[in-house]
């Protein structure tokens, strides 16, 4: 009895045992068959229906499939340019014409130095006609007169200038056969005024300062003189034929023009020798510009 059981324990126990063995080479089990037609499908196995290739479905290009330009966008910018450009030749043409309208400053004021300007040195050579009186001799006509000064200073203002100036000159006559010679000369501090510095270049001159002079008479020995104070007056206009081209930017310059002036020794008292020139004379004055 007791064989016998162990016999049949056996034969229960024996093909669990083998199970495994003969599981494992059977190979993989068969995929379930589908579940019929209105069934859900099985999912495809992964490696059958592989994403494609990135590579090989890539994005088309940006460029190739770039957005199309909208014509009408194009054409409204460049109208809007076109406007733009217009609106600005129309801004500037009006403000050409505005300021074409609107009254400029004169040339001289606007581009030129004063020429009249600074510290100056100069003289003048002329000629006229001197009225004498004195107590010895009998002069009854005028000389005709000649003579010169030199001349320095400085202008402190544009319509103010301030010098001295040194001076001398003679006259010869005849009368009757008698020939009278006169000399004189004068020392004197000016006074220039300028008007219109910025347009003209005229100058109003005041002097005064002392001097003297003396009348001499052919076969008379001798001489009859006068002397004191002297007084002066003249008027000037120059021209600065160099200074547009050597000094453009830079006042002052070389000037040159005429003069017409009086001086005067006046008598000490009535009835007293004295003597009057008037005269017309070329003046040249370099100023050297502040």
């Amino acid at each position: 009895m007791p064989a016998l059981c162990t016999a049949a324990l056996l034969c229960i126990f024996a093909p669990a045992a083998d199970a495994p063995g003969r599981a494992a080479s059977a190979g993989p089990a068969p995929a379930p068959a589908t579940e019929g037609r209105d069934g859900p499908e099985a999912e495809p196995d992964a490696t059958d229906e592989a994403e494609p290739d990135a590579t090989d479905e890539a994005e088309p290009d940006a460029t190739d499939e770039a957005e199309p330009i909208d014509a009408g966008a194009t054409d409204e910018t460049a109208d809007a340019a076109d406007d733009a450009d217009a609106s600005d030749d129309d801004a500037s043409d009006d403000e050409t014409a505005e300021a074409a309208d609107e009254p400029g400053p004169t040339p001289v004021a606007a581009g030129k130095p004063p020429r009249i300007d600074g510290a100056y040195v100069g003289g003048i050579v002329g000629f006229g006609v001197a009225l004498v009186r004195v107590n010895d001799l009998t002069i009854s006509g005028p000389f005709t007169a000649f003579g010169g000064s030199f001349r320095f200073g400085e202008y402190v203002l544009p319509w103010l200038g301030l010098g001295l100036s040194i001076g001398g000159g003679g006259g010869v006559r005849a009368e009757d056969g008698a020939r009278q010679q006169l000399g004189q000369g004068q020392l004197a501090v000016d006074f220039n005024f300028v008007p219109a510095p910025k347009r003209l270049n005229l100058q109003l001159r005041a002097s005064f300062g002392f001097g003297g002079g003396a009348v001499r008479e052919a076969d008379v020995p001798g001489r009859a003189g006068f002397g004191g104070a002297v007084f002066g007056a003249a008027a000037r206009y120059e021209w600065f034929p160099l200074a547009a081209k050597r000094r453009p930017y830079r006042g002052g310059g070389f000037g040159i023009g005429p003069e017409l002036g009086w001086l005067g020794f006046t008598p000490a008292a009535s009835g007293r020798p004295m003597s009057n020139t008037i005269y017309l004379a070329l003046a040249t004055t370099f100023y050297f510009g502040s």
